[in-house]
């Protein structure tokens, strides 16, 4: 073998001793599951609280239109009505299951709220765990 010959082998060496550098020791695994998300409630983005103002002559009143688009399991769903002033006027619940995916729910304030010119908030909580805080003006003068 010539020098030239053993010159090219020795660099071939070299280059693959060192080419071996450059592989990743470590390849991460690649997640089985493909990272599906948890079930959580999930209230629609047209959610939407107004003044109703009911049969004509009667007294005006709050309404809360809503769709959940998931609903992981059966429970109990609170709307809390909190005035201008800031405190909760009035509450109520209802079981909500899957099968109330989709719906359109609607809640009415109860018919004794006195309802005050400002802004109102209705809040919808599973739990301990609130899930939207939806806003309504009521204008001063409204039917």
């Amino acid at each position: 073998m010539t020098a030239r010959r053993w010159a090219r082998a020795l660099v071939a060496v070299t280059m693959a001793a060192t080419a071996g550098g450059c592989v990743p020791l470590f390849v991460p695994p690649v997640p089985t599951d493909g990272l599906t998300p948890a079930p959580a409630w999930r209230v629609a983005g047209d959610a939407r609280a107004e003044v109703d103002p009911g049969a004509v002559g009667a007294a005006r009143g709050l309404r809360l239109t809503m769709r959940f688009e998931e609903v992981p399991h059966d429970a109990w769903v609170a709307v809390q009505w909190f005035g201008p002033t800031g405190g909760e006027r009035a509450s109520e619940s209802r079981w909500i299951t899957p099968a109330d995916v989709g719906r359109t729910l609607t809640w009415v304030a109860p018919a004794d709220l006195e309802i005050t010119p400002g802004r109102w908030r209705a809040v919808l909580s599973v739990g301990d765990r609130l899930l939207r805080q939806i806003d309504v003006e009521v204008p001063a003068g409204a039917p």
